[in-house]
């Protein structure tokens, strides 16, 4: 990318002047959401996770007749790979929720299986378990609630690289840019990022998907540089202080393929 080329050389000086991060750890991409088939609208799973370990409520119903009873199963679920997670399920019973006060010495819960956790997507996955030998298998996604704010001035860093550029002068080894800007500005759907480094900016136009924590733009750019192409934005994550997301974009004028992540805190 002929901006991202640019970028390289106006910060290069800035780079190794500081030192340079380790790239930070996490253990894998955040689980934590609503998850469910939008076609089976009535039941659904809650994963909360936390470092290697994930804690699973699931909201079902019994085999009684004519309809099943509403009933809830909890797992905690640990993984080695972050590719799949698993534990034992449990159905637990307790005192009526009138009842005060509570008594938790009054709740009993029983094995009634498994339950494995496999990611196959950043918003997709597939649930296997099973409750007194009876198996089930479902692919579920997160459960959109409301369209994220994600407007906004935030000042962090960038991550980047180019490749595949026509004149392979363009093309830019993975990099870290410090003093990034990156301002979003919203209206429903429709979304436009602008980052800029010191004086040179890539803008992204386009329209706005929500799945569960996570949010999606597929749109175009055009850069300072005079570069414009097909642009999408995956994994945004808005906090109360802080912004981010993985960007891809692909040249239509000069072949650069650019993918990498920004990330920032909230100027206010």
């Amino acid at each position: 990318m002929k901006l991202l080329h640019r970028v390289v050389h106006a910060v290069l000086v800035a780079i190794f002047l500081v030192a340079s991060p380790v790239d930070a750890t996490s253990f894998s991409t955040d689980q934590s959401d609503l998850w469910w088939i939008a076609t089976e609208s009535g039941w659904g799973i809650q994963l909360v996770q936390r470092g290697s370990v994930i804690f699973a409520t699931m909201f079902v119903y019994d085999s009684s007749a004519p309809n099943g009873a509403p009933t809830w199963y909890t797992a905690t679920m640990t993984s080695t790979d972050g590719v799949t997670w698993t534990g034992d399920l449990y159905a637990t019973a307790g005192p009526w929720f009138g009842t005060v006060p509570f008594n938790p010495a009054n709740v009993t819960s029983r094995k009634v299986g498994t339950m494995r956790w496999s990611p196959q997507t950043l918003t997709s996955g597939t649930l296997n378990y099973s409750v007194d030998a009876v198996a089930v298998t479902k692919n579920v996604v997160r459960q959109t609630l409301a369209l994220d704010d994600y407007s906004g001035t935030y000042l962090g860093a960038l991550h980047g690289s180019a490749t595949g550029c026509s004149n392979p002068a363009g093309d830019t080894p993975p990099f870290n840019a410090p003093s990034a800007t990156i301002l979003v500005s919203q209206n429903g759907p429709a979304i436009t990022i602008t980052i800029s480094i010191l004086g040179l900016a890539v803008t992204i136009s386009g329209t706005l998907t929500q799945n569960g924590q996570f949010g999606s733009v597929s749109g175009s750019y055009t850069s300072t540089g005079g570069e414009v192409g097909n642009a999408s934005v995956s994994a945004m994550n808005v906090q109360t202080n802080s912004l981010t997301a993985n960007f891809s974009l692909a040249s239509t004028n000069i072949g650069c393929q650019d993918a990498g992540y920004i990330a920032g805190m909230r100027s206010r």
